[in-house]
Order: C-alpha cells, then structure tokens, then sequence
C-alpha cells in the first residue's frame, strides 16, 4: 500500500492576500501531478487540514476543482482554517464513502475511521471552533482509545491537524494542541498504530513518542522556517513542499519524499553507468555489486 501525505494547501480565491503572493490553488495541483508523476500510483491521498483559508463557499468550490486533479482517493480532516460542514460537503461531493461523517453540533468533532485499505485510518478531529489552537479532549481520547481498541491487529495510521508535539518554531508551537498528554497515553496502549501524521506547521518535521514515530508533512502552499532549538525569526519560505509518501511493504512503514514540485533536472541512471546492465542485474538479484574502488586502505 502506498499512502502519500500532503497538508495545508490553503486554496483560496482571487482577491484575497495569500493569492496575491502565492498561487495555492496551482500548487496544490502541482502536487498532485508530482504524484501523478510516480512509478506507482499512490492507493490514497491524506491531506491532514487546512484545505481553504478563509472557508468561504467559493474557497470550497475551488477545493473541489483542483481535488479534481487528484491522482488517487482523498481522505482528508479539518484543520483551524476550515469550515468543517463545508469542508464534508466538498469531500463527499468527490467520494461520500470517504468524507468525514455530518454532525449536527457544529462543536461537535468529527472523528473517524476507514478500513478499506490493508492500513487503517483513524482521523481525530483537533480542531476547535474559533481557535487556532487545537484539543484533544477526554472524549476525543476516549473515542480513539474505543476506535482502536476494535482492530487492535490492524496496522492503523492516525491522522491529525494540529502537531502535538514542539517543532521548536515556536510562531507555530503556540498554536499546538492541548491534550497532548491523553492523546499520548491512548496512543501508547495500542501498539498496531504505526505512525501518527499530522500538519498545521508548514514544515517536515518528525518527533518520537516511545516506539512510535510522529511527523508532519509541509505544506503544499508554503514552508515556515525552521525554528529548531526554539528560536529565529518567523519566516515562510515562498515553496511547496514535497509530498511524503508512506509505503507499507511485508510489514515495514517505510517513509520517503516525492520530488518536489519544481524540482531540479533528474538525471537516468541508466545514462551515466559505464556498465548498466551488469549493476542492473546485481541489484534486481539483491546481490553483492563488486568495486575495484580501494576503500579499506
């Protein structure tokens, strides 16, 4: 199964300040033609908040288009910029099995879970209402710890918007999730959870909770600076991000990037090997590839 991972493409409509700097809408589908692009088509897309900025019915009207140009099947949650009503409408318009499920209180979080891959998704809602920060609260731990209590031997992947850890960019870390502590304690009850990935940082980042590894894709509309140690200046960096890509093979989650879009020349191997077929052959055998280079001397 391979799972690709994008976040925060904040769509949104001519007129409005971000699309005056930045083309969301068009890198966003840059993306997915990066994704396209791919030896393998990926078997789903997780997009893991902030779809739209402003969360206009335009802005969601848009999203549909350019989620049009998706390679593959969308599963995606709310993040602090979304209207999340608008944003189910949008995704099951495209495919209601996988859209999150309606909800009639709009406090009311909008968890849940989809087994049709050989990886389970569990989406836990972080989002608040009229907050830029999140929460996991003693209900949303306790409707994960049920979720996964279910399938406790299905590997399961949980998505969410906010980071729950510090990245050290602390113009986001501010804006993090309370709770993280119960989601911490769920979390270390069920050791089928392979990773839990999440966005709303605009940057790559990867955190450890245990045994169990937390990251974050960067945003497809763009990064924010690096703040490792928990300083610098609070800057965004006008480029998309590569999409990461998670593929489970015979029982490994292995974790890797796709060429960003707009990325340098790619070079064949196969046209810069004196001896191709020879290293072909070695490496499709899984076999040792000699070297005359001295490197023990």
């Amino acid at each position: 199964m391979l799972i690709a991972h994008i976040s925060d493409p904040h769509v949104t409509t001519e007129g409005t300040f971000i699309r005056s700097v930045v083309d969301t809408p068009g890198r966003l589908i840059a993306a997915f033609e990066t994704l396209r692009d791919l030896p393998r088509a990926p078997d789903v897309i997780v997009i893991t908040g902030d779809l739209v900025n402003d969360a206009t019915p335009a802005e969601y009207e848009l999203l549909v288009e350019c989620l049009g140009h998706a390679p593959a099947p969308i599963v995606a949650i709310p993040g602090n910029h979304d209207h999340p009503r608008r944003l189910r409408t949008a995704l099951a318009s495209i495919n209601a099995d996988l859209a999150p499920p309606p909800v009639d209180d709009p406090h009311e979080s909008s968890h849940f879970a989809i087994d049709a891959w050989p990886i389970r998704l569990v989406a836990l809602d972080s989002t608040r209402r009229g907050l830029e920060s999140g929460e996991i609260t003693a209900d949303s731990a306790a409707w994960l710890d049920r979720t996964l209590a279910a399938a406790p031997d299905q590997p399961t992947i949980v998505l969410t918007h906010h980071t729950p850890y510090p990245t050290g960019a602390w113009w986001f870390d501010y804006q993090g999730v309370r709770g993280a502590r119960l989601l911490r304690d769920v979390l270390a009850r069920h050791p089928q959870v392979l990773r839990l990935i999440a966005g709303h940082v605009h940057r790559a980042t990867q955190a450890q909770w245990g045994q169990l590894v937390l990251s974050t894709a960067g945003s497809t509309a763009f990064l924010s600076g690096t703040g490792v140690g928990g300083e610098g200046p609070p800057l965004l960096i006008d480029r998309s991000a590569a999409p990461t890509l998670l593929w489970w093979n015979d029982g490994l989650l292995v974790a890797s990037e796709a060429d960003p879009p707009g990325a340098a020349q790619r070079m064949d191997l196969r046209d810069l090997s004196p001896d191709w077929a020879t290293y072909e052959a070695s490496a499709r055998a899984n076999q040792p590839i000699v070297t005359d280079r001295d490197t023990r001397s």
